[in-house]
């Protein structure tokens, strides 16, 4: 219908915030093919004969082609710490091995959470446990100064997702600071603890945590190391236990409050929340 003379258009379609997102999904490997196919080899056949060509020639390619070292779109290499070289007391970077990473910055699944209306905060906790594990995965660790900078975050934004994540999915950000034991930044430690002191076994407790052996074995045996350092020279100095035992500063006045309240109470509180295990730390060494 025209206009009259005086009249104004009006706009009455939907704002939907999704419709920003579509374009998004389509910066991938197969447009790029679907581009080739149509306008550099005269492609002129039905769409979703073109889509699954597009399928094809994109599955085929990743099969024969694309190797581990391989970059996709919306990835990122990354130099981080060997997660094989733990830190020990006063290690720094420059004395650190060091292994090149490939992370996912960009995946199909950040676009479609979007397009979905799900809350930011949620995805970018999902896309910090993502580019977390696969820095795991192929040998190395983020830290959380390097986290944030990736996710162009705080890295109070950092520790916040992390303790949010953990308290929703029940399952831990495999940050550095958690994986080498840096310090108090690992909510499952104290409760790791406190089963194998009722009597669990490592399998046990793996299977209840649903967390790496290996880092359970290794959470008990520096437990207890820090414990008979103490029993055997009868002594709390941390930052003393910190240099016997090569580790740091931070980790030796946790194990060490960790200690001290079993055998204070028998028992071993369950905290989830960084703020409070800094605190619970503070207060029973202090006790």
């Amino acid at each position: 219908m025209k206009k009259k003379p005086g009249e104004y258009m009006l706009n009455t379609c939907k704002n939907d915030n999704r419709q920003h997102y579509v374009p998004m999904g389509k910066l991938t490997y197969k447009t790029k093919l679907k581009q080739l196919l149509k306008e550099e080899l005269g492609y002129q056949g039905k769409p979703k004969v073109l889509e699954l060509l597009a399928d094809e020639i994109e599955k085929i390619t990743q099969e024969c082609y694309v190797s581990a070292d391989s970059m996709g779109l919306g990835q990122i290499k990354v130099l981080v710490p060997d997660i094989n070289d733990r830190p020990s007391w006063g290690q720094t970077i420059e004395n650190t091995s060091l292994v090149t990473v490939i992370l996912t910055l960009v995946a199909k699944e950040d676009t479609e959470a979007y397009k979905n209306c799900e809350k930011s905060a949620i995805i970018m906790q999902r896309k910090l446990a993502r580019i977390t594990h696969e820095a795991v995965e192929q040998g190395g660790v983020l830290s959380t100064a390097v986290a944030a900078e990736l996710l162009g975050i705080k890295q109070t934004t950092v520790t916040k997702y992390v303790e949010a994540y953990y308290r929703r999915e029940g399952k831990i950000i495999p940050l550095r600071g958690i994986v080498h034991d840096m310090g108090r930044t690992t909510t499952h430690k104290r409760w790791i603890i406190g089963l194998y002191l009722k009597g669990y076994t490592a399998n046990e407790i793996q299977r209840m945590t649903e967390h790496k052996i290996t880092s359970i074995d290794r959470y008990i045996r520096r437990f207890e190391s820090v414990s008979n350092v103490i029993e055997e020279l009868k002594t709390v100095d941390t930052l003393r236990i910190s240099k016997l035992l090569g580790i740091t500063h931070d980790s030796a006045k946790e194990y060490t409050a960790i200690y001290l309240e079993y055998k204070g109470t028998g028992n071993i509180t369950r905290l989830d929340y960084y703020s409070k295990i800094h605190k619970k730390t503070d207060e029973t060494l202090k006790s």
